[in-house]
């Protein structure tokens, strides 16, 4: 008897690993959105009619990734519709080009994340009015600014770049944009970032609470950029289980 039950809970754990890894999904196409619609995304949806609340997943300055896209099936497994825009790939913007994410191209791809976020909310199967945005790196900024400007209900920003590359080291833009009126935001940084210093995660938090929005911030020790993409280290791999879990209960929190 003690062996079936081991045997039993060895193939719920390998069951529940399998699934937090291959999530299945209703199905995923790939969909032009924007305000001219001529970014491509990938729209996955959940078993079900619904209607879900729906996630914007925002890509690093690397593009669209296969970890973008895991991501989001993670989310969809979790009985969320989610939206994967390639927004850099629409103005033909690469790693070397990052910068005019944050400059000259700026306010046209933000435009065109809310346009995507009308174009989710039109889903049958979204709630229209629960949407939110997670970004990595160069989306970070984008969901915190789309947070900013309470175009969604909820953002995250894993490792924000919130300075853009650079552009803006004072963050002026949130400092325009945060206010009591914002979505709630939900940062997770490495403390030994080396790509983003963390004191850049700090000061948003701060300017978001000086503007009496509301903030979480979430800092993890020995831990770099990245981190929920290439968990090397121990303190990487906690830092991204933990930062799943909080970004599970912040969307089920504002979003459900």
């Amino acid at each position: 008897m003690q062996k079936r039950r081991h045997l039993l809970r060895m193939l719920v754990a390998c069951g529940l690993a399998m699934a937090l890894c291959h999530p299945v999904a209703a199905e995923e196409s790939v969909v032009k959105v924007g305000a001219k619609q001529n970014m491509r995304a990938t729209l996955i949806t959940p078993d079900g009619d619904g209607p879900y609340p729906a996630v914007l997943v925002l890509h690093t300055s690397g593009g669209l990734q296969s970890a973008d896209i895991d991501y989001a099936r993670r989310l969809v497994a979790q009985g969320y519709v989610a939206l994967v825009p390639a927004f850099m790939e629409a103005y033909g913007i690469v790693a070397r080009t990052r910068a005019d994410t944050f400059t000259g191209d700026a306010k046209p791809i933000y435009d065109d994340l809310v346009a995507a976020l009308a174009t989710l909310a039109q889903n049958a199967k979204v709630r229209g009015s629960k949407l939110g945005a997670v970004g990595f790196s160069n989306g970070g900024y984008f969901a915190a600014w789309l947070a900013a400007t309470n175009a969604v209900q909820a953002g995250i920003a894993y490792y924000g770049a919130f300075s853009g590359a650079g552009t803006d080291r004072s963050l002026g833009r949130f400092r325009e944009a945060f206010s009591a009126k914002s979505a709630p935001l939900l940062i997770l940084h490495g403390a030994a970032d080396g790509t983003v210093p963390v004191k850049l995660a700090q000061d948003l938090a701060a300017i978001v609470q000086s503007a009496h929005g509301t903030v979480e911030l979430q800092i993890y020790p020995r831990t770099d950029h990245r981190f929920e993409r290439e968990p090397a280290s121990p303190a990487a791999q906690a830092a991204a289980a933990d930062a799943w879990q909080r970004s599970l209960a912040f969307v089920a929190r504002y979003l459900k």
